[in-house]
């Protein structure tokens, strides 16, 4: 009789911490979920060490006594809008608009 409570116990202590394992906290589930949760996050680096790349050779380009007189005139159209005298500006004013109202 006691052998087949200790058999019902086991069985059941078995069981209690296969199903932890699986789908536990800290399971089999989670596992995967955090392995897909950290490639995404390493992507995000990635792209996120590349713009910094980016922006640390901008940097160097425009620094003192090394300017970069071409970077220095794209700076200046596209941030400030800046154009030369003779040029032809032409607006589109749907892009305008929709620019405006996001």
């Amino acid at each position: 009789m006691t052998s087949k409570w200790a058999a019902g116990a086991m069985s059941l202590t078995v069981a209690y911490f296969a199903y932890h394992a699986f789908a536990g906290e800290q399971g089999l589930g989670q596992w995967t979920d955090k392995q897909t949760e950290l490639a995404e996050k390493k992507q995000v680096l990635a792209a996120l060490e590349a713009k910094n790349a980016a922006l640390q050779k901008d940097i160097a380009r425009l620094t003192p006594g090394q300017i970069d007189p071409d970077l220095v005139e794209y700076l200046a159209r596209r941030d400030l809008g800046f154009v030369y005298p003779s040029e032809l500006v032409l607006v589109d004013r749907a892009v305008k608009h929709a620019e405006m109202h996001n």
